[in-house]
This record gives C-alpha cells, sequence and structure tokens, in this order.
C-alpha cells in the first residue's frame, strides 16, 4: 500500500471519529492529540495503521481469523457452483477448453473428420472437473486451517483479493499433489482418456504427413517449438488438474471481494468486525 492511501485512510478514520465525538469536548481532545501523534501515517506499518486507528480493535489474530472464515465460505461456494452440472462448461471463466498443441491444430483435426471426437474430448474434460470439485472441499478447508498469514494487517489495506492470492501462492502445490488422485478417477468416469485418444489418433497422422511434406519438425527444431509438437501428447492429468484449481481459486477470490465490499456477505460476527469497519 503506497503512502497517500496510508495518510488517506488514517485521516478518515480520524475524521469519522472526530465527527461522531464531536459532542464531548474532552474526546474531542484526545482525538486532536492522537492525529498530532500519527500525523505521519506513511511512517507506519501496515499493523500499526490499523491497530492504532482502530483503538487496537482489528488484531492481527481478528484479521487472519476473518480471512480465514472468507475463504472458507469461498471455497464452499466456489465447490458448490462449479459442481453443477455445466459448471465448467457452460461458464466462460473456468471452462476447459482443447489442450495445446491439439488447439492449434483444430481446424485440421475437425477436417479430418475427428470434430465429434474434439468436442466429447471437451464435454469429457470439464464434466470431470465438476464432478471432482465437490470432493476437493476438505483439501482447501484443512489448508485454510493449516495456513499462516505472515502480514494479516497488510492484506486488509489492499484491494480485490489478497487473501486468496496468498492462499495460492502459498499452497497451490501442496493442492494439486492431494487433487490430482481425485481428478483421475473421474477422468476415467467420464472417459477423458477414451476421447483424448481418439483425438491424438487422428491429430498424430495429419501432423506426420504435414512434416513429411514440409520438412515441419527440422524447421520446429530450428524455431524451439519442436516440444509444442504432439508427439507423445499432452500430460492431461496436469492440464485438467490445473485448470479445476485455478476455476476454484477464481470463485473463491470473487467470494472474498463480495465479503469485503457487501455486508450482507459477511456471515459471522468476525468477518462483519473486520471487514465492516476497514474497507479499503
Amino acid at each position: 500500500m503506497n503512502d497517500k492511501k496510508k495518510i488517506f485512510i488514517a485521516s478518515s478514520i480520524i475524521a469519522s471519529s472526530l465527527l461522531l465525538q464531536s459532542f464531548n469536548f474532552d474526546s474531542m481532545i484526545d482525538k486532536v492529540t492522537d492525529f498530532k501523534k500519527f500525523k505521519n501515517p506513511s511512517d507506519m506499518s501496515p499493523k500499526e495503521v490499523v491497530e492504532t486507528m482502530t483503538g487496537g480493535v482489528l488484531s492481527t489474530e481478528l484479521i487472519t481469523k476473518a480471512f480465514k472464515q472468507a475463504l472458507k465460505v469461498g471455497v464452499e461456494k466456489a465447490v458448490d457452483t462449479l459442481g453443477q452440472k455445466g459448471g465448467f462448461m457452460d461458464n466462460p471463466a473456468v471452462h476447459i477448453p482443447l489442450p495445446p498443441p491439439f488447439s492449434q491444430m483444430e481446424t485440421m483435426i475437425r477436417a479430418s473428420g475427428g470434430g465429434e471426437m474434439i468436442d466429447e474430448f471437451i464435454l469429457s474434460m470439464n464434466r470431470a472437473a465438476a464432478q471432482a470439485a465437490p470432493q476437493t472441499a476438505g483439501i482447501f478447508v484443512d489448508s485454510i486451517d493449516e495456513m499462516s498469514f505472515n502480514d494479516a494487517a497488510d492484506m486488509l489495506m489492499m484491494d480485490g483479493s489478497p487473501a486468496t492470492d496468498y492462499f495460492k501462492k502459498h499452497t497451490r502445490e501442496e493442492l494439486k499433489k492431494l487433487i490430482t488422485p481425485i481428478i483421475i478417477k473421474e477422468m476415467k468416469t467420464n472417459k477423458v482418456y477414451k476421447y483424448y485418444d481418439g483425438v491424438k489418433k487422428v491429430a498424430d497422422p495429419g501432423m506426420k504427413t504435414f512434416a513429411k511434406v514440409s520438412n515441419f519438425m527440422g524447421m520446429a527444431k530450428k524455431l524451439g517449438v519442436k516440444k509444442h509438437i504432439p508427439q507423445d501428447g499432452v500430460n492431461i492429468e496436469e492440464y485438467i488438474t490445473d485448470h479445476t484449481i485455478d476455476g476454484i481459486f477464481l470463485m473463491i477470490g470473487k467470494s472474498e471481494k463480495m465479503i469485503r465490499t457487501n455486508p450482507a456477505h459477511q456471515t459471522t460476527a468476525e468477518m462483519r468486525k473486520v471487514f465492516g469497519q476497514f474497507v479499503p
């Protein structure tokens, strides 16, 4: 947070407090004294700004608790929304597309008679993610419980969804390891491997023919893009797992923003106390 924002927040809180207590002369004098003491909030840490300007009401512990509650609410809403039929397939923000390198070859694959296979492949991936999402809720919640914020006060003074961003940064790889088996299970249930192999079979001959005629692989090697050519195919488990996790985090972030800015979504005493008093 920049110095101007610190000064604005601190001054606004003091001004509001002065207005509310304007009929109490002694209290007003105290507030003026506080203002003189902290007239340079740019020299203060985020924790000092928050705790001082709220009279110690908002401690780091309380802020952390409120953020964790907000994240858990976000997880609940995310998996509920994404776990619905079409939760991934029909939502452009989280829809899982045809993976590269097949996406670059889609026109050729469809022209070779693989259009229906592509459609089934995409649908199977999105269905697998939707069916896996609700099963990940407990894993996400456990990770939230174990998480330790480095500076909750700093995050409170940021815009957007800083708790979700912090959560994603510090837990993503561990979450990925725990969630991958769930994704693989649902991939099998939804025949993702069957459709993936079907698309690959249609794509490979066309690519090999094109490569033979145009020396495409030689050019690709020189250009440094050979690794993107579907020789062994994409790591489809990792691809779907990454998209599933990203989709859940996206929805958690949206929920966090709503909780921080809309009192109607502040469903616990801690959230009301923290986000109700201090909105960036």
